[in-house]
């Protein structure tokens, strides 16, 4: 796992996740253009400083060239300096850059360029939203891979005392319980399992078996 990252861009979200990154004992090196907003950071991130990170001479002065993980976030609405930042990144042979992209298009230009993870901070809020109101029993979710993704949910009235081989989740609703859990106490299902209320279930599930689960609990 990498060690080294420098952030560009400081922002509510490249500042996050630049003081999230030195919380869990990384270094990190945070780049932004203004002085206010460097200024304002001293005092929580230890390696802050001022430059124009749309240079490929002040970035290699900063040596920015020996990180392993660039994070490129600056403005939303600047796609011309996160893509010529970008470029600079992949031409310096950065291992792995990660790019806000603030439109589909944008960061479609940012995948051509070669970044190796594109994120959509506003989409992703968004879409954490509608779930949360559409869907009020999912506690947490988390993606796996194409369309599965671990989800934390209430187990639901109409499952007391129904063993988990009667409830046929895989087959009704494409869902594994991987455990559950009680007053923060894990416990691993087996067939023979059976549920109350105030459990809570950690599930492998498809959206749309999620969505189907939630339809017909809703009311229970």
């Amino acid at each position: 796992m990498a060690s080294q990252y420098v952030v560009i861009g400081l922002g509510e979200f490249g500042k996050n996740v630049a003081k999230e990154l030195q919380n869990i004992g990384k270094e990190v090196l945070a780049i932004d253009n203004s002085e206010e907003v460097v200024q304002n950071l001293s005092s929580e991130l230890t390696y802050v400083v001022k430059a124009d990170a749309t240079s490929q001479e002040a970035l290699e002065a900063l040596g920015v060239k020996n990180f392993e993980v660039a994070v490129v976030s600056v403005g939303g609405k600047d796609v011309q300096a996160s893509l010529l930042i970008s470029l600079i990144l992949k031409d310096m042979k950065i291992s792995q850059i990660v790019a806000r992209a603030s439109s589909e298009l944008h960061g479609r230009v940012l995948e051509k360029i070669g970044v190796n993870m594109v994120i959509y901070p506003e989409k992703e809020m968004a879409i954490n939203l509608a779930n949360k109101l559409s869907m009020p029993n999912v506690l947490d979710r988390a993606a796996i891979a194409g369309n599965y993704k671990i989800y934390e949910v209430k187990v639901p009235k109409s499952f007391g005392n129904k063993t988990l081989k009667e409830l046929q989740l895989n087959k009704r609703y494409e869902m594994t319980v991987m455990l559950t859990k009680r007053e923060n106490v894990i416990n691993f299902p087996s067939a023979a399992t059976t549920f109350s209320e105030g459990e809570t279930m950690i599930v492998l599930s498809t959206d749309e078996g999620m969505r189907a689960f939630v339809e017909d609990n809703k009311n229970v």
